[in-house]
């Protein structure tokens, strides 16, 4: 009795051997295909991340031909734009001198409606000229031969002498100029474009004026930096305008207070300059509140 016994449980046991190794042959069998359809999955991501990459390769070479053949063509477009610019400005020049000749000298010699047609060439060939002379900074800019002379020098001086250039305009409309201007280190500038800059800002400050108000220029120093401010206390500029201001032929919402003319160039220019002198330019307004336009240059340390 005790042999059967011991044979039974051997046979339990061998049963239970039996079982389990078939169990365990199922799973090595389930880890088998999970294996193979992994290796599967591998093959075809790595087949697809060559293909991305192969993909990749020939929209970046499509890209850099591409961006290749825009900078010719801008280029070409900068060279028509100066020489178109160039030969334009001579004989523009000559009518707006010619007409303003006869306005200063043979007034008295027309009658009204000469008068008349003769302030719209004038004002004509004024606007012109200026947008020729833009087109021509644009195109110099952007070629990449805008040669600045930087020397040290006094801001306020500079800006003293184009405030005294801008009184009799501003007077046309009862504005008046104030200044405050900081004891500072000199900063490295280009005088010509620094008066090109400061212009565009007194400018831009006197045609969005309303008349009898006030336009402020302060300068001080900030950060290792000199900044100049122009504040004015016309109609502001709105949120939605602000990021456009610095952008080629803009036209905004905000209107010249005088009907006055704009290009939409010049503060595209202005920014492109205070960029090569390694500065910075931006500006603070609140609609109905005015704006003020502020600047920096590298101090000469």
């Amino acid at each position: 009795m005790n042999e059967e016994k011991k044979y039974r449980e051997l046979e339990k046991e061998i049963k239970l051997l039996q079982k389990k190794l078939k169990r365990s042959e199922a799973n090595r069998f389930q880890l088998q295909e999970i294996k193979d359809s992994n290796q599967s999955l591998l093959n075809k991501l790595f087949i697809d991340l060559e293909e991305s990459s192969h993909t990749i390769k020939n929209q970046k070479e499509e890209l850099e031909t591409s961006n290749k053949e825009l900078f010719e063509l801008n280029q070409l477009k900068n060279k028509f734009l100066g020489m178109a610019a160039h030969d334009l400005r001579n004989p523009l020049g000559s009518i707006r001198g010619f007409s303003e000749i006869l306005l200063e000298d043979a007034e008295d010699a027309m009658d009204e409606e000469q008068l008349k047609w003769l302030r719209i060439i004038y004002k004509t060939s004024n606007e012109m000229l200026s947008l020729l002379n833009e087109l021509l900074d644009i195109s110099v800019i952007e070629s990449g031969k805008l040669d600045l002379k930087l020397k040290p020098g006094s801001l306020g001086e500079l800006i003293d002498g184009r405030v005294q250039i801008y009184q009799k305009v501003a007077a046309r409309k009862k504005i008046r100029f104030h200044t405050t201007f900081a004891e500072i280190l000199q900063p490295l500038f280009d005088e010509n474009r620094i008066d090109q800059v400061v212009d565009n800002l007194l400018s831009n400050a006197i045609k969005f004026s309303p008349l009898d108000t006030d336009i402020y220029i302060s300068i001080e120093q900030e950060d290792g930096m000199a900044k100049v401010n122009v504040r004015d206390q016309g109609p502001g500029i709105s949120e939605e305008d602000q990021p456009k201001l610095f952008g080629e032929f803009q036209k905004l919402s905000a209107r010249p207070t005088a009907n006055e003319s704009s290009t939409g160039l010049g503060l595209s220019i202005v920014k492109k300059i205070i960029d090569a002198h390694k500065g910075e330019i931006w500006v603070k307004s609140t609609p109905g509140a005015g704006a003020t336009f502020s600047f920096t240059l590298p101090l000469d340390k």
